[in-house]
């Protein structure tokens, strides 16, 4: 039987007011026209977010269907990737995200979406901000779109209120933009450390301040303050009121975190928040050594188990349309196996996900073990797994990782986890990052994807061709060899040269890119 088709030469959008955003996506494209093709938008609050409906009738009006958050920017967005010059398909499309907990992990200062600004950094984790304010948001607004396009639904961000780039007022613009794109925006905090709830600045729930003005409530540190992971190395923060921290058996310090939460809530119109408690020492003090019978990691799961039930309390809340915020709480990594470690979690609330991280080293000696029957048996029923791989902190800023991001999605879904988180901190200009990105979004959207056929619809047409994708891969992975000699490097050049000669638009500004880099790398090896 032939496909139908219907043509559309101008709209009537009918509830706009429930998906502003999404009308305007509609009217861009078609025109608003009296006379022309009703479109209605309908919310359905019964679906999950991200979920949608797209019904194109022979006649009578087209529906879209969504949950109240993203669902109808989606099915906005799928309407116009459905035109084709004959017109609209006639049917009905229906989809909802697999993981249903899909976000992208960041600082303020390393995120670098708009490559014009000056200040740029590429790791950190207690950094000042080295940009002029104005870059916040357009690195941000960036990373909102392309999430907004990919139907990626969070974006975690730990610097979120910072006096260098315009405090409150910057956050909440950053949130009013997200928001009617269908992105939320999590504010990343540190509890008891990094920074508190106001990262970097003169304010009240600033940690550095409110320990300034008590000393007495400070937590004792290590002598060394950082940690170790495999792929990276030792990390040692240097010394500066960022890594100061404060001490979680002192109830003053519950109180001001759980005062300086009501204020964010009251104040931000954030989609969640991500909560860590730090990972760079856990107190020594003589209270907490007490309670915690001489735990000493990098972190405390009894901090954890002392400040979390009060703070998740106070959290509990509806946020954007009237959707119940998303709270993250951080598991820590490379721990996800050892369950009689987390036992002092086993009381914390279970209606927030827990975060458990991993190493690329870890997640690739232990996948196998990532089964349903283990998700079962962690202390709580929504997790979430998030990962370093892909980001500085395993050596892969820049790194082609789009088959480790589908493995775990394919992985963390068929366990019966609700998410992955990966970083997102480079642009997606660099083809390597944007790649992988793709992997990310289609794979936690559907990780029942073939892998076949996402290199077929995704990868190949942005290199040109399926052979050329494969070799523009093996380029790619030159650049992480630490091995390979200028010789080979500049052959890699000469190749990616001779692609930008034979290519144009975008196709032309990736293999342009590998040219520039595998150049920087030759000269550097030589």
């Amino acid at each position: 039987m032939s496909q139908q088709y219907r043509r559309l030469t101008g709209i009537r959008v009918h509830g706009a007011e429930v998906a502003p955003y999404a009308a305007g996506l509609l009217t861009g494209a078609w025109g608003a026209d009296p006379e022309g093709v009703q479109v209605q938008l309908a919310v359905d609050p019964a679906l999950p977010e991200g979920g949608y409906r797209v019904e194109v009738p022979e006649q009578g009006p087209v529906r879209l269907t969504g949950d109240p958050f993203a669902g109808l920017v989606y099915a906005a967005r799928e309407l116009l990737a459905a035109a084709t010059p004959a017109g609209l398909p006639v049917g009905v499309r229906a989809d909802a995200p697999g993981l249903p907990l899909r976000t992208l992990w960041t600082w303020d200062h390393s995120t670098n979406w708009d490559l014009r600004q000056l200040g740029q950094q590429e790791i950190g984790a207690l950094n000042p901000y080295a940009k002029d304010a104005g870059a916040f948001g357009a690195d941000y607004r960036r990373l909102v779109d392309f999430c907004s396009r990919e139907r990626i639904g969070g974006i975690v961000v730990y610097g979120l209120l910072r006096d260098a780039h315009g405090g409150v007022e910057a956050a909440r613009e950053l949130c009013g933009y997200a928001n009617e794109r269908g992105v939320r925006i999590i504010a990343g905090i540190g509890v008891n450390a990094y920074g508190g709830i106001y990262f970097d600045g003169r304010h009240r729930y600033n940690l550095a301040t409110w320990l300034r003005q008590r000393p007495d409530l400070a937590a004792e540190l290590p002598k060394k303050v950082g940690f170790d992971i495999d792929e990276f190395g030792d990390l040692h923060f240097p010394a500066s009121e960022y890594m100061m921290a404060a001490c979680p058996s002192r109830p003053d310090n519950l109180a001001w975190h759980r005062d300086a939460v009501d204020w964010l809530l009251d104040t931000l119109p954030v989609g969640g928040i991500n909560f860590e408690t730090g990972d760079y020492g856990s107190c020594a003090c003589d209270r907490c050594t007490a309670r915690t019978g001489g735990e000493r990691t990098s972190w405390s799961y009894e901090a954890m188990r002392s400040v979390y039930p009060t703070l998740l309390e106070t959290a509990r809340r509806t946020g954007p349309a009237g959707v119940p915020l998303r709270h993250l709480v951080e598991v820590y990594w490379d721990n996800i196996f050892d369950l009689e470690a987390q036992k002092p979690l086993a009381d914390l609330p279970d209606d927030v996900a827990y975060q458990y991280c991993v190493n690329r080293g870890f997640w690739y000696d232990n996948r196998h073990r990532l089964t349903a029957a283990h998700v079962d048996a962690l202390p709580h029923t929504t997790t979430v797994l998030r990962t370093h791989a892909g980001s500085q902190w395993n050596r892969q800023r820049h790194s082609w990782v789009p088959d480790l991001y589908a493995d775990m999605a394919t992985r963390a879904g068929g366990a019966g986890m609700r998410g992955l988180t990966i970083f997102a901190e480079p642009s997606a200009y660099h083809p390597t990052n944007e790649i992988s990105y793709l992997a990310y979004a289609r794979f936690s959207w559907n990780p029942e994807l073939a892998w076949a056929d996402f290199w077929r619809d995704e990868v190949a047409p942005r290199f040109g061709g399926a052979a050329e994708a494969e070799a523009f891969r093996a380029g790619a992975a030159l650049l992480d060899d630490a091995s390979a000699t200028a010789d080979a490097l500049h052959v890699v050049r000469g190749d990616a040269l001779g692609m930008v000669a034979a290519t144009s638009g975008d196709v032309q500004r990736r293999w342009l890119w590998l040219a520039e880099r595998a150049a920087r790398h030759g000269y550097c090896a030589d």
